[in-house]
């Protein structure tokens, strides 16, 4: 079934998610302007292609997440870069769509761990990204790789 407002949330997510997952595996840090281009982008389309109610509900997520995420970085649970980006990329998620997206998050987190220590053990490649700050951060995972994933599957899964 073609889900025509989920193309076309992936016009704006693909390029963001690529950029905050290359920068989480370099620096260890998501941008805060990556956060800001995902949530206007969807401030500026969500009006275009959902009704007004859905693009009221999905604000709301973006905000509850924000909060969430401050609280949970507050505590030290995850850092402020993946808050961030999970509040941004909230509003691109259907509500009815949570638990199926809790799931995709689940699989990508093994999937991008496994990669990661995976390309770690391949000597032809690592090399290229030998000085890439995710390798040197023990007890740390650039989670915003898992997250732009997720995003991205999900989109593309949903459309």
């Amino acid at each position: 079934m073609l889900d025509l407002p989920s193309y076309i949330l992936l016009i704006p997510a693909i390029p963001v998610s690529i950029w905050v997952a290359w920068s989480d595996m370099k620096f260890m840090r998501i941008p805060n302007v990556a956060c800001f281009a995902l949530f206007i982008s969807f401030l500026i389309i969500g009006p275009l292609i959902l009704d007004m109610h859905q693009y009221g509900i999905r604000i709301v997520q973006g905000i509850v997440m924000l909060i969430a995420g401050f609280f949970a970085t507050s505590i030290g649970l995850i850092g402020g870069g993946d808050a961030k980006f999970t509040a941004a990329m909230a509003p691109f998620i259907a509500l009815a769509d949570v638990i199926p997206f809790i799931f995709i998050v689940g699989v990508m987190s093994f999937v991008s761990i496994a990669l990661h220590k995976l390309v770690g053990i391949t000597p032809g490649l690592k090399g290229y990204i030998k000085d890439w700050d995710s390798w040197n951060a023990h007890g740390m995972f650039p989670f915003g790789v898992t997250l732009a994933g997720s995003l991205l599957a999900y989109l593309l899964w949903y459309s």
